[in-house]
């Protein structure tokens, strides 16, 4: 039985899970962004759909731990899995902002020793352990066979709907990663303690940020501004050249095989229906969707917080040693790691490779990092 905490203990517990709950933020931003839903359960945001069931999809799994955010395949899913979840916040918990790359590390000592890099990884080992006496024989497996069989009590297509939003979290991220590890390694001898770097680091982090966000704010919008005037002119040359559509459409068709007794009964319906006409030669002849109304406001939340989490990483160790050599070391490692996780799940999301995505990712971050490092030198 857990003993209750204080108000003062929970704030900080918090606080040292923030740099991990973070990235579940993140993840739960999209899932609402794409249609997903959430919820609060035992001091925990618990998200599911949208992003969420198609990351657990794409990585096969039920439900994942991103500090005090659990995201799911769905609300049955995290319903089953909620103690051996809670398992992982309160590793979370204990771990802070270093759980992410120790986790990545137990798996590969897990698999370095011949073993299963999940089911042998220390930390589910522990979960399973712990939370056994609440799954009352829960198995997880059979319940994978279930869904692969077509016994799931829900089906959701495997097609992913965001890439909007990955490309903002990989705009965000890549640039947070980057700039405040250069602004950072940049100083570091030029300044007498950890302290300024700190300060220097987050006042940029906060100005990058909005900064960022604005900018993906006015592309956003500059999109939306486009797709409504290219609309109003194919309105007006539905209504005041029809035969000029008509051999528009009559082409597009054409294109797919379509001969012209096939193509006749549509062009019948778009007679009757001027809206849907438009809406088809906007996507099929100048290749614009139609923008989510509030597609602006996400892409500048995104891409904020994406470069907020982002930069947090390379700042982490000077936030948490005194050496600030020491701090520049393990800073490089961590944000070698962080692109390396981010270009695998990026590679995973977007169907590519996730191992060359990893590499690629690394190597085009850290040249960017080892650049900007260099020209901060310069100037210190």
């Amino acid at each position: 039985m857990r003993r209750e905490r204080s108000l003062a203990s929970r704030i900080l517990v918090y606080a040292w899970a923030a740099p991990t709950t973070l990235v579940g933020l993140l993840a739960g931003a999209l899932t609402l962004a794409t249609g997903g839903r959430g919820r609060v359960r035992q001091g925990v945001l618990e998200f599911h759909g949208g992003f969420s069931t198609w990351l657990a999809t794409k990585l096969g799994f039920g439900a994942m731990t991103l500090g005090h955010v659990i995201i799911g395949y769905d609300a049955w899913w995290l319903d089953e899995l909620r103690p051996h979840e809670q398992v992982h916040v309160r590793q979370v918990e204990r771990w802070g902002g270093a759980f992410i790359p120790a986790y990545f590390a137990a798996s590969l000592i897990a698999w370095s020793k011949g073993g299963h890099y999940y089911y042998d990884n220390w930390f589910e080992v522990d979960a399973r352990t712990r939370s056994a006496p609440q799954m009352d024989g829960f198995d997880p497996e059979r319940a994978d066979d279930d869904r692969s069989s077509g016994n799931d009590r829900t089906h959701a297509e495997e097609h992913f709907l965001a890439g909007d939003a990955v490309r903002d979290v990989v705009i965000g991220m890549a640039d947070g990663l980057t700039v405040p590890f250069a602004l950072a390694a940049g100083l570091t001898g030029a300044v007498q303690g950890n302290g300024l770097i700190v300060t220097a680091g987050l006042a940029e982090v906060a100005a990058g940020s909005i900064a960022m966000g604005l900018g993906g704010y006015l592309a956003a919008r500059g999109e939306a501004d486009y797709y409504d005037r290219e609309r109003r002119r194919e309105v007006s040359e539905v209504v005041n050249f029809p035969q000029l559509e008509e051999a528009e459409t009559i082409a597009i068709f054409e294109e797919y095989g379509l001969n012209p007794y096939q193509i006749e009964p549509i062009l019948d319906a778009f007679r009757d229906r001027p809206e849907a006409w438009v809406d088809f030669m906007m996507r099929f002849e100048l290749g614009l969707e139609r923008p989510a109304s509030n597609r602006a406001l996400v892409s500048a939340a995104t891409i904020g917080g994406s470069y907020i989490v982002g930069g947090l990483i390379p700042l982490g160790p000077y936030m948490l040693m005194q050496s600030t050599y020491g701090a520049l070391a393990v800073s490089v490692v961590v944000t070698l790691l962080a692109l390396l996780i981010f270009g695998y799940v990026k590679g995973r999301i977007t169907g590519l490779r996730p191992f060359r995505g990893a590499l690629e990712t690394a190597t085009i971050g850290g040249l960017a990092a080892l650049a900007a490092f260099l020209i901060a030198r310069s100037f210190s």
